[in-house]
């Protein structure tokens, strides 16, 4: 029997608890069964970390990686991802990864339809949904 891949999603958050809530809820409804998340802690806000701690606690497929200080530097743009991504990057046990921001929300077929993309298409290496912007009410 084939094992089913892993789809593992990143995210990197800082101070918007009430938005990564709803990301998280999105992965959470995932049609595809074998999922990964793995939330970095960016130097968040206290409220973000307890939300963090909440959702590993409720989810085991919910990682953490945690950072004291956030990573990011106008100096150096590209230092968080160096550091959080790859910190991440660096736990991650699935076939296919996925990055998106806390303040992003995904069908709930999203890891099902690219999972099933790259398995049907060996000559695939990278894709991506297309995206409709909503308002913070969800509505377009």
């Amino acid at each position: 029997m084939m094992k089913t891949p892993v789809f593992t999603t990143i995210i990197d958050t800082f101070y918007r608890p009430a938005l990564l809530k709803e990301a998280v809820a999105a992965l959470q409804r995932q049609t595809h069964g074998n999922l990964e998340i793995i939330l970095v802690n960016n130097g968040a806000t206290e409220a973000t970390v307890a939300y963090l701690h909440e959702a590993a606690a409720l989810d085991g497929r919910i990682k953490l990686v945690h950072f004291e200080e956030n990573q990011y530097s106008p100096d150096d743009p590209l230092k968080m991802i160096d550091v959080c991504l790859n910190a991440a990057l660096a736990v991650a046990t699935g076939d296919y990864v996925w990055y998106q921001g806390d303040d992003d929300i995904i069908s709930d077929d999203y890891a099902e339809k690219m999972v099933a993309l790259f398995q049907g298409n060996s000559e695939c290496t990278t894709a991506a949904g297309v995206t409709v912007n909503i308002d913070i009410h969800g509505d377009p």
